[in-house]
């Protein structure tokens, strides 16, 4: 594979994998602080030390997203601003030739992967739920989904809508 394509591909997999992790971030370090009278509850990412150690050992620069995450209150917002300047600071200049990164985000390889990915937390959930699982038993569960029968259908599926839109 020419090394273009090498770099595409390896840039287009930091970036999901940057959404996948802040995605389980959300998914096992949400906390709801106690209501208060005449307040609503607030929802914040509570990532305990143990974790934040455990992250910064196995997870390298993903740590830095973790500690913009930590002690934040979980909207849209907050994560997609984590994300993205993550994303931004960590690939674009280095594997994502700098000002390209918005052409990256849109497309198709990228759009695809990441509905996958959606499509794989939604369908999952329960299991997600039944225990807790570190980001690299997260990333293996996901890429096993892609890898199987089912996952390839909807690949396959989500690439026949994108030629049927004429893109």
């Amino acid at each position: 594979m020419p090394q273009e394509q090498e770099q595409f591909k390896q840039a287009i997999q930091s970036m999901l994998e940057a959404i996948i992790f802040e995605n389980w971030i959300r998914f096992y370090f949400l906390l709801e602080e106690e209501d208060q009278p005449g307040k609503e509850a607030r929802i914040y990412i509570g990532i305990p030390d143990q974790a934040m150690t455990r992250i910064r050992e196995n997870y390298g620069s993903l740590i830095r997203m973790a500690e913009q995450l930590n002690g934040r209150e979980a909207t849209l917002d907050v994560s997609r601003n984590a994300v993205c300047d993550f994303i931004r600071s960590e690939y674009e200049g280095n594997i994502i030739p700098q000002g390209s990164l918005a052409a990256y985000f849109d497309t198709h390889s990228f759009q695809i992967d990441l509905q996958l990915f959606n499509i794989w937390v939604q369908g999952s959930e329960t299991f997600l739920e039944q225990q807790f699982m570190d980001f690299d038993q997260w990333r293996t569960s996901f890429r096993n989904w892609c890898n199987s029968e089912h996952g390839q259908q909807i690949r396959t599926q989500l690439e026949a809508d994108i030629r049927k839109q004429g893109h």
